[in-house]
Formats: C-alpha cells, structure tokens, sequence
C-alpha cells in the first residue's frame, strides 16, 4: 500500500519540472496565502477544478466546497472540472457531481479521457484499424472511444496491437507481471489515460495508472508511452478548446486551475500559462505544510489555501 512518503517520492523523481519540461522557463510565483476562492474573486473569470481533492475525496464532497461553488456561479464565475479521472466517458462521469451537491453541466467536465481521445486517431495503430486492448473495469464503455479496442485480457494480451491504460480496477502485480513479459516479447505503444501515481482516498492513497507506468519504465526505458492528463499539455489543449466551444473566447491568464497536487494539477497549469491554487487543506498535502514542498519541488503556485 502506497503513504505518503513515497507518493511524494515518486512524483518529486519523476513528475519534476526539469524532466517534464526542459526547454521551458520555470514561473516564479508569489505564493499568496488566501482563505478562500471567495477571497480572490477578482483574480479569475473560470474556475479549473480538479475533482479528487478539491471537490471530493472518494464518494464524499470536500465540506464548504458545494456552497463555495454555488456563491462563485452566482457571481458569474465559469466552472470547470478537470479530472484525470479516465475510467468513464465524461458524461457518465458528470452525473456523480450532482450527487455531491455541485451543479457543473456536462459540457463543463473534461477529464484525460478526453485528451485519449483527442491522440487516439493521430496513431498509425488506429489508422490502420489494429486492436487496442484497454486495462479498465466492466461498463467502461470502451465502444466509445474512437478506436478498435477490445478488453484487455489473459487471452489477447500477447495479440493486441496496442494498449490503453484507463484505470487500474483490477490491476495488480500479477497483472503488471503479464503486461511486463508480453511487452519484453514485443514492444507495443501504451497511452496512458491517468498519469496519476495515487489519488487521495478518505484514509489512504490509492494506487493509479501513473504508478504502474513508471515500474513497465524502470524496467523498459524504451517503450513508447504517451501520456493524457495532467501536467501532460495535451490534456490542458483539450480543456481550452472545451472552454472555448462552451462559452466562446477567453484569456487563458483568468483561468485559475485549483488542484491538491503540486506535480500534476499545479505544474500543467503553471506550463499552460494559468493562474494556479493549490488547495492544501484538503486532498493529498492535508494535515501538512505546504511551503517545505513548494520549495524542494520548485514548484510555485499563485495562491495557496492551507490548513487553519
């Protein structure tokens, strides 16, 4: 089982802003401590929301955070999910928030699944109509993406033509093993639709597509692997052109991007040239001062909200 300790490692090794982007200057940043959206209102026109830490941890809503919204929309604030969330399509995944007491329409959720499909028809694999085999659960709708896919399976493992990494419902090490000797056999392409090593559960870190992905890397450096979500920049093109369709132009510099983790949701919104909030007294730095991993990551946002 994964703590913190080492999902902090993990994303520090590997999620850094020197690995992920090299060639780009890092943002300086002042950090302004605030007590809430509400406090810098002024600041930003549309709200990019992650879900797992911001909006709810598991099945239950971060407290305050319905009300929150629902005072931001009444203002006439924009509201956006940006989930790396990829185990259902996006308007399966949009019927959960009403449950937790947000009104977020469809058309305002976005999630990596969406950046999936948006690279999906890019690879020759799929020009070609070879088979995709997924690793996700049952009622996934899989039909859905813009692919040949098929279930990935004990059975077609060594046979299909590429692999798409959605969610790890069932995954384990004897799974990872399988995946690990069928690519030694043969290197295929893997899109990874959750770059996410773990997600803050009520009382423990889960295990996530991001994980797995870096134990096939230590071990194949070579595979090629194509990554959709956050920080991953696709994921942040697939998002503006969402926002555009549903609410015309906008300046990508009054998006605030409010998210619990400094490796994905900060440093892609900080690469896409957002302002970015990091919610630390919920999700995955609650309980901890934020500022010693603001400093060893380099990793700045513009505000941060912190444990009282």
């Amino acid at each position: 089982m994964l703590n913190f300790d080492k999902v902090w490692s993990l994303y520090d090794t590997y999620y850094n802003q020197q690995r992920l982007f090299p060639e780009c200057k890092v943002p300086q940043k002042a950090c302004q401590f605030v007590n809430s959206l509400l406090e810098i209102k002024d600041q930003y026109d549309i709200l990019l929301l992650d879900g797992f830490g911001v909006l709810n941890i598991g099945g239950t809503a971060v407290p305050h955070m319905p009300q929150t919204i629902k005072t931001l929309q009444s203002l006439g604030k924009e509201t956006f999910v940006l989930t790396n969330g990829a185990s259902y399509p996006t308007d399966v995944r949009a019927k959960m928030y009403p449950q937790l007491g947000y009104d977020i329409k469809p058309s305002h959720i976005i999630s990596s699944r969406d950046a999936v499909e948006s690279e999906l028809p890019h690879f020759d694999l799929t020009k070609e109509g070879k088979t995709w085999g997924v690793i996700v659960g049952d009622g996934a709708f899989i039909d859905q993406l813009p692919a040949n896919t098929v279930l990935l399976s004990k059975d077609n493992i060594d046979f299909v033509d590429g692999f798409i990494f959605l969610a790890t419902s069932y995954w384990n090490a004897a799974w990872q093993a399988l995946l690990m000797e069928s690519l030694i056999k043969r290197r295929r392409p893997l899109i990874i639709g959750n770059p996410d090593i773990s997600a803050p559960l009520e009382d423990s870190f889960s295990v996530e597509p991001g994980f797995y992905t870096i134990e096939l890397l230590k071990m194949l450096p070579d595979l090629d692997v194509t990554f959709c979500g956050k920080p991953f920049q696709n994921t942040y093109d697939v998002a503006f052109n969402k926002i555009k369709a549903a609410i015309g132009d906008f300046e990508v510099s009054r998006i605030l991007m409010v998210g619990d983790t400094l490796h994905t949701d900060i440093l892609g919104g900080n690469h896409a040239g957002c302002k970015t909030l990091l919610k630390a007294d919920w999700g995955f730095l609650r309980g901890r001062d934020p500022l010693p991993f603001i400093e060893k990551s380099g990793i700045q946002p513009d505000f941060i909200i912190k444990n009282n």
